[in-house]
């Protein structure tokens, strides 16, 4: 699918994160340091936020969407249309959509929603507000993105917990005179290679999937627990990534030349490397900040423009790239230049 959407604009982004810090050196002890140096070298996490145990991705997006409101100076009245994205919401039912315009104190016309995605759900999160928005059903929604993932992985996976943090983020898409377009594939025969097997109607949790299982690098996780099939994720990637990102600067007309700023989806510094050769691009313009956060997600995109701030880039056009679970991957391209940038909020 590839679209331009008129009057649309990126007004705002911040982001929250919790204040526990795991650092990956802290693992040699339980996994090897031999391996948690091997680890770090590849994927170039060196800790990750954890959120406690009593905080939802939904809790910590509020507090994201809270510090917005105080920075935009926008009241909650003005606010008519909410995007959750996430995979760990509250509960199976009702939309965890629903509760936050009850918590923020949104008007009761505010029309809500959530998209169940993960490394690719900013993507989709901000095609929903735009099309609400650009129809001129909306005029500011709010897209929440965010995810506890490390309540899906294994204490015994270090494949998994050595990459994967936590985060919420807060996105304000308002009515505007730019362009914003779109381009985004779907591919759902790789849907069993990053999946967590039960909990779901199709295999709910038991004591059968609950059975401690062990790979052969040494992984330990049961059917309740995330699972990915790292190797066939970072071949999808860097054989189809590179290919949504040139066909929608060729779609919006761009010269690539022009393209001041790319904002991948930190999933590790390895993959973004590699998409990075493959689009013949410099890290000057496609930077991570995998380092401090790891992998967050559908909230990894904001999570580095917040974290970022970066005033000193050329964001006219910018193009932000999300991939991973179902598989399914997209790209945005719009104008920056008059977005707000809010440093990461913990406290």
């Amino acid at each position: 699918m590839k679209t331009i959407l008129k009057n649309v604009q990126i007004k705002a982004v911040n982001s929250w994160l919790p204040s526990n810090s795991l650092e990956m050196l802290s693992l040699g002890s339980l996994y090897g340091e031999f391996e948690v140096n091997t680890i770090m070298k590849a994927t170039g996490v060196n800790r990750v936020r954890i959120a406690n145990k009593d905080m939802t991705s939904a809790d910590m997006c509020r507090k994201a969407a809270e510090a917005l409101f105080e920075q935009e100076c926008i009241g909650r009245e003005e606010i008519d249309g909410l995007v959750f994205v996430s995979q760990t919401p509250d509960y199976i039912l009702p939309a965890t959509s629903i509760l936050l315009q009850e918590k923020l104190m949104l008007s009761k016309d505010t029309v809500c929603i959530d998209i169940h995605y993960g490394c690719s759900g900013y993507i989709y999160g901000l095609f929903q507000a735009s099309l609400w928005v650009s129809s001129g059903a909306c005029k500011n929604v709010l897209v929440l993105s965010g995810d506890t993932t490390s309540r899906m992985i294994n204490p015994n996976d270090k494949s998994l917990r050595m990459v994967f943090g936590d985060c919420g983020t807060s996105t304000l898409v308002s009515k505007g005179s730019d362009l914003i377009g779109f381009h985004i594939q779907s591919d759902g025969s790789g849907s069993d290679r990053l999946i967590v097997p039960a909990g779901g109607f199709r295999l709910p949790c038991s004591e059968e999937t609950s059975v401690l299982e062990w790979d052969e690098d040494h992984n330990g996780r049961t059917k309740n627990d995330l699972f990915m099939d790292g190797i066939a994720i970072f071949n999808f990637a860097i054989s189809q990534v590179h290919k949504n990102i040139n066909t929608l600067i060729e779609y919006m007309e761009w010269n690539k030349a022009d393209v001041g700023f790319y904002a991948l989806h930190q999933a590790n510094d390895f993959m973004v490397n590699y998409v990075r050769k493959k689009l013949k691009i410099s890290a000057d313009i496609a930077p991570t900040n995998v380092s401090n956060f790891g992998n967050t997600g559908p909230a990894s995109i904001p999570l580095l423009f917040s974290d970022l701030c970066p005033a000193e880039y050329n964001l006219k056009k910018v193009i932000m790239c999300g991939f991973g679970v179902g598989l399914s991957w997209g790209s945005v391209a719009a104008n920056l230049s008059n977005t707000h940038f809010y440093q990461p909020i913990n406290k």
